[in-house]
């Protein structure tokens, strides 16, 4: 037999029986789909989401909030459903808004370390420049940076001496140049062994006697170079002492950078109250909304400022 459609009441039974069977989607991606069954309406939440380019949100985690927002609220009607929609962006923006504090944070605690050798780079360079003054000498033993580079310009006399036997023209001038030539200075008395060692061969010759105790090159040699490596073992103990302040200092300074600068937290401050009160303001419509349809007697609203102060 046939219905007035000509659809078999067999086929209409059949049907009938597979409706029951069905149970819908048993997958957690099939029923993430299904919740968003119920959001008719979606019109701002096509913009909000950021769907290309960096920052890129995921479409799936808006609609499953605004899903549950639904589930929870139960609106009714359009203005109620618009008011949901309206709470679950204000949410989706208050995310970003810690992004946004992450951010600002990350910015500044990701070139923390670079920024700090980098200005003790500018301040060794700085100071290479007026090697001419021994304040600007000293200045390179308080910096890591400075202390090599100083231990640097002794390794390169050292290799001058152990090739020549002695300080030649240019080691001297370093050696002026970056550690001054005070008297009793390290420099002065490889200095002055420099000049034993040129001499003394003409001085014993033109008077035996009183030349005679003048150290020979090659103890003069070892006299300098023992110098030298008295002067680099002293840095390096300086600098192991300036390194651990230094970590220190980049330590506190990294510490400090766990907030974000005050013009970010004005911006940020901002921004976040301003959501908060279009928040608050569509679940006090919402509520008034929804009790109204069920009959409730609703006072008029009092217009309370909000301020974002706890």
């Amino acid at each position: 037999m046939k219905n007035k459609k000509g659809t078999s009441l067999a086929k209409i039974e059949a049907s009938r029986k597979n409706a029951l069977q069905s149970t819908g989607p048993k997958t957690l991606q099939g029923k993430s789909v299904v919740k968003w069954n119920a959001v008719k309406h979606g019109l701002l939440s096509k913009e909000v989401v950021i769907l290309a380019g960096e920052g890129k949100e995921n479409k799936t985690e808006f609609r499953n909030l605004t899903s549950q927002l639904w589930q929870d609220l139960q609106p009714v009607g359009v203005l109620e459903e618009m008011l949901v929609e309206k709470i679950a962006i204000c949410y989706w923006r208050l995310r970003r808004v810690l992004r946004c504090e992450i951010g600002e944070i990350r910015k500044e605690l990701d070139t923390a370390s670079w920024r700090f050798v980098f200005k003790q780079a500018e301040q060794v360079a700085l100071e290479k420049d007026s090697l001419f003054l021994e304040r600007s000498r000293q200045n390179l033993k308080k910096n890591s940076l400075g202390l090599q580079y100083l231990t640097g310009v002794l390794d390169e006399v050292s290799k001058d001496v152990e090739q020549v036997g002695y300080l030649s023209k240019e080691a001297l001038e370093k050696l002026m140049k970056n550690f001054g030539l005070e008297e009793e200075g390290f420099p002065f008395w490889c200095l002055v062994f420099t000049q034993m060692a040129t001499q003394r061969t003409e001085k014993v010759k033109e008077d035996p006697e009183n030349y005679s105790d003048i150290p020979s090159p090659e103890k003069c040699k070892e006299i300098i170079l023992y110098l030298i490596d008295g002067e680099r073992k002293k840095l390096e103990s300086l600098k192991e002492v300036i390194q651990e302040n230094e970590n220190l200092e980049l330590e506190a300074n990294v510490a400090s950078l766990a907030l974000p600068s005050k013009e970010a937290v004005d911006k940020i401050l901002r921004y976040e109250t301003a959501i908060e009160r279009q928040l608050y303001r569509a679940m006090s419509q919402l509520e008034r909304l929804q009790r109204q349809r069920k009959g409730e007697t609703i006072p008029p609203p009092i217009n309370v400022e909000f301020s974002g102060v706890d």
